[in-house]
């Protein structure tokens, strides 16, 4: 092996040995040339000097022969060419030296060693070397002895020659071998980083290569996925427009099954005659399933704006022991006694207020008392409600059958039911844990279920006091970065729960939290990081003031805010029922409007079976009432210019001149402007005819950029469509 002095690395014998035959091989033809012109040269020479012939010719004979064999055999035969060329070579040289021993002739050799070393191998270099001094001395000591003297009478002269023209040809070859080494490392250096680089591209060219299709493959996918989110986003608004259109449809007639089925089963009285005790029984059935069928309708609407993300939290301070869990435990108390259970409530210390939607958190602990009564036949039912760290956990224990181990991961799915029991009566619609779920998530909170066959079930779930949020996750513009949970929270300050929910219905983008008034917002701002607040002119100088004092700058948005009772600007609703409509629940707004010594009430409503239930409904109440009828707006119109009644019962849809425009005409009115009307209507009150009152203002304490701001007048502009009064052309 052979060291190279730059890099240190190493190269193997064979690649040098291979190298330095190859620079032979290219320089052996340049060398028998060089030999031919050498030889030509001389016999010039010969024939200048006017010496014999005869041995010149021979001599240039020898060595073109030599020449041509040499030249014929080529790389093919490389070593004999070169002995070839090297014998002719040695041949002329010693003839030379025969006819003319008294020149320098003998000195010629080293010219033949230079050939030599030029062409073999050092060893075969120190052979011909040898050649070379044994035959020039021969033909010496020949020539000496037949007495003929030589320029050179030493044999040891000519060897020492000899030796100092290989050594210094073999000296002067070393550098050369050297720079072929160095030579040869920079190859094997840059043919290695060479195979490098090319590894290396075709491992870039394959990863680029799997890059592009899993780019390609990606962007496949996010095509479908979007395709699918928009079919999903289709189908779930279609779902969501499916459900409110049957239950409006269904509200009518359940309307009247309810209505009419729950007087002959529970006022039979109002009917003036005994009803058949054999009707009796089915008549409560009838009841009671028309019920069920209400609560699963409502249950589906709630399904699908949870779905929908259209569940609207209206929240407040409130003791939700007193709220809540009392108001709950009163309802569900009669459905417990008639089954013959007990009822216990266990209260762990004092509980301090929480901010939260009282509605939505006794619907989802109403849920689960339902469930607990359901599924319990004998023993009773415990709540327990006590503060558990920074949050109040209430839990819900029943006595009955259980639940089993492999149906506990899948009870809070749509649709899912545990039939434990062969009643019918203890089977649900599979939509009420759902929705209690969904409605503790939305505060923030957590559910879950323990449950152990034959002893019983206990559901637990915990709402925390107060939605932290540290400071690290503040949104932009308040020194932190967004927070992701509540960066698209609106907060909408209004007393009126029904406009927040409708404003919801709209504005699906953000998350809609209400306040019923402003002495929260700060709290709540600190807690939310809303996006904006939303509220009415008279309120938001108020809130401007009470925000002034923080590092916040939160945009302030100002408007008449939807009202039933603004919608016309008057105190004239009293009152928003929706189909079917309960009896206490009509009772409970009568009570407010009742006149003495009777109530003139005028229905309005286009369906005759709707107005004899409102009718049957008026007339079993303790008090006197006296009855009007109108099938549609137009007819009331008339009744009330010849007559004034107390209370307007108001359908919305109607033929002719539906609800909505009645009420205008009657606003017009002096005499009429007074009368409280009471909507009764299978329509929600987020499906009404809503309007927003102008102005509109927007309030913020920190200056915007005027791209942004462009954005601002350019959103407005969109949605703010002009209304032009043209005159009337000129008929002919």
């Amino acid at each position: 092996m052979i060291a190279t002095a730059d890099a240190g690395r190493w190269v193997p014998d064979h690649d040098l040995e291979a190298e330095l035959r190859q620079l032979r091989y290219d320089l052996f033809r340049p060398l028998v040339s060089a030999v031919l012109i050498v030889g030509w040269g001389w016999f010039s020479y010969v024939v200048l000097r006017g010496w014999e012939l005869g041995s010149a010719t021979v001599i240039m004979a020898i060595l073109g022969l030599a020449a041509y064999a040499a030249t014929k055999l080529g790389t093919r035969r490389y070593r004999l060419a070169c002995l070839v060329l090297l014998l002719g070579m040695v041949a002329t040289q010693n003839i030379i030296v025969a006819t003319h021993p008294q020149s320098l002739a003998p000195t010629t050799g080293v010219l033949i060693i230079i050939v030599a070393n030029a062409l073999l191998q050092p060893h075969e270099t120190v052979a011909v070397a040898v050649l070379v001094w044994a035959s020039n001395a021969a033909v010496l000591a020949l020539l000496a002895r037949g007495g003929v003297p030589s320029h050179l009478d030493s044999i040891v002269d000519l060897l020492a020659l000899d030796t100092l023209a290989l050594a210094t040809s073999w000296l002067m070859t070393r550098p050369l071998r050297t720079s072929v080494a160095w030579a040869l490392s920079g190859w094997a250096r840059v043919h290695h980083a060479l195979e490098e680089v090319r590894t290396r591209r075709g491992e870039l060219y394959r990863a680029l290569r799997t890059l592009e299709e899993a780019t390609y493959r990606i962007e496949r996918m996010n095509n479908e996925l979007i395709l699918e989110q928009q079919r999903a986003e289709g189908a779930l608004a279609v779902k969501t427009r499916f459900a409110a259109t049957v239950s409006h449809e269904l509200r009518g007639p359940l309307n009247l099954i309810l209505g009419f089925s729950r007087l002959m089963a529970l006022s039979p009285e109002s009917y003036g005659e005994p009803l058949p005790r054999a009707y009796r029984a089915d008549i409560y059935t009838i009841y009671r399933n028309t019920q069920h069928i209400v609560s699963m309708i409502d249950d589906i609407l709630d399904l699908s704006q949870v779905e929908a993300q259209k569940l609207t939290l209206v929240k407040d301070r409130i003791d939700i022991q007193t709220e809540v869990v009392e108001r709950a435990l009163a309802d569900i108390q009669p459905l417990i006694e008639r089954k013959g259970l007990y009822l216990r409530r266990e209260v762990t210390g004092d509980l301090p207020p929480i901010l939260a939607d009282p509605v939505r958190l006794y619907q989802a602990l109403m849920n689960l008392l339902t469930n607990a009564t359901r599924f319990t036949e004998r023993g009773g039912i415990t709540v327990r409600v006590a503060r558990v760290d920074d949050a109040i956990q209430i839990s819900v224990q029943d006595t009955g059958a259980g639940i089993p181990a492999g149906e506990l991961s899948r009870l809070f799915r749509e649709f899912h039911q545990v039939h434990q029991t062969p009643t019918r009566e203890s089977r649900g619609t599979g939509l009420g844990l759902c929705i209690a779920k969904s409605l503790i998530e939305l505060h923030d909170g957590r559910i879950w279920v323990e449950s152990t066959e034959g002893v019983g079930t206990t559901f637990h779930f915990v709402v925390p006091l107060q939605t932290t949020a540290s400071p690290a996750d503040a949104p932009e513009g308040s020194g932190g970065q967004r927070h992701s949970k509540h960066a698209e929270t609106c907060l909408v300050v209004h007393d009126d729960p029904a406009a927040v929910r409708v404003l919801a219905r709209y504005i699906d983008d953000y998350r809609i939290v209400g306040l019923p008034d402003a002495t929260e917002v700060v709290a709540l701002t600190g807690e939310l990081y809303p996006r904006a607040i939303v509220t009415t002119p008279e309120m938001a100088e108020r809130i401007e003031g009470m925000l002034a004092h923080l590092p916040h700058a939160v945009p302030i948005i100002s408007c008449q805010l939807p009202r039933v009772r603004q919608q016309l600007d008057t105190e004239m609703v009293v009152s928003y029922l929706i189909k079917p409509v309960m009896a206490e629940a009509l009772m409970a707004v009568m009570g407010k409007l009742e006149r003495d010594p009777e109530t003139t009430v005028l229905l309005v409503e286009d369906e005759p079976d709707a107005a004899r239930l409102l009718e049957r409904m008026l007339l079993s109440f303790p008090r006197p009432y006296r009855i009007l009828k109108a099938r549609d707006g137009v007819q009331a119109l008339e009744v009330m210019a010849t007559e004034t009644p107390d209370v307007v019962l108001m359908d919305i849809a109607m033929p002719e001149m539906d609800g909505w425009q009645t009420m205008e005409r009657m606003q017009a009115d002096e005499r009429l402007r007074s009368i409280p009307v009471i909507i009764v209507s299978a329509q929600d009150t987020a499906q009404a005819n809503w309007v927003i009152s102008a102005p509109l203002q927007v309030c913020h304490r920190r200056p915007i950029d005027i791209a942004r701001g462009a954005d601002c007048l350019r959103a407005l502009m969109t949605s703010l469509a002009p209304h032009y009064a043209f005159p009337e052309a000129p008929q002919t």
